[in-house]
């Protein structure tokens, strides 16, 4: 659900094999159907902030949407992400980016900070892409203060042999735990994370093949589940 500027509430979904973003009344009731655009071979991975003045001052609804594309001879994953209007029209293009966020920088500033990578080459490449707002979050794209800003992803995702889980902990978490259970909500493994490192590789070749999910967890706080396919 998201809280637009003038429009209200809305819910919204995203359908990955048509590459779409459905905004719907309360009352269920489609409002708008944007396409994503999608590059031929890409899936959707995500969508965020869903906005009025977000990114731009116009009259229309915008959104950032990322998508990727994987590479099985050379078994690596391509990220990319664009901000597009409603009639899914580009504004902003950004090569690379897998994690984006609205960080507030200032009195009444926020900004785009976009998390890149090339895991083409190794070791990888990562970099930083920060942008300026026009505009301030609407409600499900601040980062609120007191919640903790995990990074949690994988890949190769679905996975044969090995798989790299990244993460990013909070600055004031010094270890956590990393929780693997399969599809039933058995615990099939637990790991020592801490902020010294970036990642943790997994044999996964001695799974059986199936859906894990993966959280991170400290104290009373935990990550939303990371799905993974073992094959």
């Amino acid at each position: 659900m998201v809280k637009l500027e003038t429009l209200g509430y809305k819910y919204y979904l995203m359908d990955v094999p048509l590459g779409q973003c459905r905004i719907y009344n309360t009352d269920q009731s489609l409002f708008k159907t944007i396409s994503c655009n999608v590059p031929s071979g890409f899936y959707l991975s995500d969508i965020k902030f869903i906005s009025e003045n977000l990114f731009d001052t116009d009259a229309g609804i915008e959104l950032l949407c990322t998508y990727y594309k994987y590479y099985s001879s050379q078994a690596y994953y391509e990220y990319d992400s664009k901000i597009i209007n409603d009639d899914g029209s580009q504004i902003t293009f950004i090569d690379g980016s897998l994690y984006n966020y609205v960080n507030k920088t200032g009195e009444n500033e926020y900004k785009l900070f976009s998390y890149c990578y090339d895991f083409s080459v190794f070791p990888e490449k990562v970099w930083t892409n920060i942008y300026s707002l026009p505009g301030s979050p609407v409600v499900s794209a601040i980062n609120h203060a007191g919640k903790p800003d995990f990074l949690l992803n994988a890949f190769p995702n679905p996975a044969t042999n090995s798989l790299k889980v990244a993460y990013s902990l909070p600055e004031n978490v010094t270890q956590a735990t990393l929780h693997l259970i399969d599809n039933s909500g058995k615990q099939i493994e637990m790991f020592i994370v801490d902020n010294h490192t970036d990642h943790l590789m997994l044999d996964v070749s001695r799974y059986q093949s199936g859906v894990y999910n993966c959280f991170i967890e400290y104290g009373n706080t935990k990550t939303p589940a990371k799905k993974l396919v073992v094959r």
